[in-house]
């Protein structure tokens, strides 16, 4: 009797690359939506916009793992979201929002 497992490596390959690739577009999608609720809802008047515009949500692949992220990209960023008793953060509120309802997404999608 033979047994070839080829078929079956390549499959069990393919499925990996698969879940990666829909990790990395759901981590796109989610850094987006993470984006565009701090865009939304920052609490500051806008005085030229570039902080509010230069805010950038994505994800990238580390190994196995998906890192959703969000930033702003101005230098007086850390200074909206650490000072002033944070009155003015956009950043962290907009990650504390939707990091359950992402997690629960991710969870669902790797089927666990």
């Amino acid at each position: 009797m033979r047994l070839d497992i080829e078929g079956v490596l390549t499959g069990l390959a393919e499925l990996g690359t698969r879940s990666t690739v829909a990790m990395k577009l759901y981590g796109d999608a989610a850094g987006k939506k993470i984006e565009t609720h701090a865009k939304n809802n920052a609490p500051w008047t806008d005085r030229t916009g570039l902080s509010r515009k230069t805010i950038q949500g994505g994800s990238q692949m580390e190994g196995n793992k998906c890192v959703v992220y969000v930033a702003g990209n101005t230098q007086q960023m850390p200074f909206l979201e650490l000072c002033h008793d944070k009155r003015y953060a956009t950043l962290q509120p907009a990650i504390d929002a939707l990091s359950p309802e992402i997690l629960r997404g991710m969870n669902n999608l790797l089927g666990r």
